[in-house]
């Protein structure tokens, strides 16, 4: 809170005031204070890309659901592990959007400690954009060669799984 300089006295009973005092100690009535300036909100240099990465994600993520609707159907044990893969996927990607823009607000500018954490949050959210092109690519081979061997899709399923334990033990 800035300091009132011109605020000295009481204006109801005239008794001395402390700065930044709240309420007069004699008359008890409430003591003004100037409002403080609005703080600018000065962009942080990671927000376009945070945007940007969550824009990537979800159109990625889309996709492989798409692909995942056409190759399986629902009551299929695979569309199930699917579904509920990319499920936690966007769940776990968001929490780390949120944390991502939360270390934003702290970024001034002037912290490499928390520019380093944000560019290390960026990399997570960049990772999961990865496996979802992955995903995505092996569904694209299961659906152009319709191929019986289920190998290629269950790794990179591994994957995904893996990354989602990473990022909730990071």
């Amino acid at each position: 809170m800035t300091e009132d300089n011109h605020n000295h006295f009481c204006i109801y009973c005239g008794a001395r005031l402390v700065p930044n005092q709240h309420f007069c100690s004699q008359c008890g009535k409430e003591v003004y204070h100037e409002p403080e300036p609005p703080k600018v909100h000065i962009p942080s240099k990671y927000e376009k890309e945070v945007d940007r990465i969550e824009k990537e994600y979800d159109l990625k993520q889309g996709k492989a659901m798409e692909l995942v609707n056409k190759l399986f159907n629902p009551s299929h044990m695979s569309y199930q592990k699917f579904t509920q893969a990319i499920k936690k996927s966007n769940g776990l990607f968001d929490n780390q959007v949120i944390v991502a823009r939360k270390m934003i607000e702290l970024d001034d500018g002037n912290n490499q400690v928390v520019e380093r954490e944000i560019e290390n949050k960026l990399v997570t959210l960049n990772a999961f954009i990865d496996k979802m092109e992955d995903l995505t690519n092996e569904l694209v081979i299961q659906l152009s060669s319709n191929k019986e061997d289920d190998e290629d899709i269950n790794n990179l399923f591994n994957d995904l799984d893996d990354l989602i334990g990473s990022v909730k033990d990071y």
